[in-house]
């Protein structure tokens, strides 16, 4: 008698096991689908939806591990699970090593700024450097490209257009952003060694990501360069969180003296897209 029921329930299993799972409706919606929810009801008071397992935050996540360089261990076995977010508001993924928030469909969502092209050449932020050392400055954005910028974001302060302290991007959601800036460059000066700019992304004053931009290629005395230069990096933000741009020369021996401009150019802005 024993034998038989165990191998009923052996035969139930194998039916199971090779069976499509169907939750709220006696037909099949897909028949490639493994397991299906369906909703039945045709208005927004008695539809019924699924909730997937959700965390509070990124350190609650499976396999979070601070010591490790992405925050979280090694486990091609759950490649694929998902999981909600909420401080971020976003489902997120795990691909075999860590946790990413999924994309917008739409491709994200941006903010673009530009510099002022009517700026007179007396007015574009400027940076000197002389055997001692560089100055810094802060460079200021608003929406001069009636094309191209918008702020989808948000993330613009309402005090003005262009900021000249330029603390006018204050991130209101949490999560993963694209920053490009792109910039031309003017220099003039007396120098061996060819001139260098450094464009700084600063995160609430602390600086986030930097490249040094060479001017020119060869190594001769030079009176004059322009490049346009661009940085691009990913980066997390908290609601709140502030971001500007700066920039400021580099400096030798071989410099007597350097002066650096930013020019208001179509080369000249910044692209902000959350992921």
């Amino acid at each position: 008698m024993k034998q038989k029921i165990y191998t009923i329930l052996l035969l139930l299993t194998v039916k199971l096991f090779f069976s499509q799972v169907i939750v709220g409706s006696s037909l099949n919606p897909s028949s490639r689908s493994i397991f299906s929810v369906v909703n039945q009801e045709d208005n927004s008071e008695r539809s019924k939806g699924m909730m997937i397992p959700t965390v509070d935050n990124e350190a609650l996540l499976p396999l979070y591990n601070i010591s490790q360089a992405d925050h979280f261990d090694d486990d091609s076995t759950m490649q694929g699970m998902i999981m909600y977010q909420k401080d971020i508001r976003r489902v997120v993924v795990y691909d075999g090593e860590k946790w990413k928030p999924t994309f917008y469909e739409s491709g994200g969502r941006t903010t673009r700024a530009s510099m002022n092209p009517a700026t007179a050449e007396g007015d574009y932020p400027t940076v000197g450097c002389v055997l001692i050392g560089c100055g810094e400055k802060d460079v200021p954005f608003g929406f001069f490209n009636s094309n191209l910028d918008s702020d989808k974001l948000g993330i613009i302060n309402p005090q003005g257009t262009v900021n000249s302290n330029f603390n006018n991007f204050t991130f209101k959601e949490s999560g993963f952003y694209k920053i490009l800036i792109s910039l031309k460059v003017k220099t003039s000066g007396l120098h061996v060694s060819p001139p260098v700019i450094s464009f700084r992304a600063l995160k609430n004053g602390n600086i986030l990501a930097r490249n040094d931009v060479s001017l020119n290629e060869a190594i001769l005395i030079t009176a004059g360069a322009n490049r346009v230069g661009t940085m691009e990096f990913l980066a997390m933000f908290d609601k709140g969180d502030q971001l500007k741009v700066q920039v400021s020369g580099g400096v030798s021996i071989l410099t007597v003296a350097d002066v650096y401009k930013i020019v208001p150019t179509d080369g000249t802005f910044i692209s902000i897209e959350k992921l």
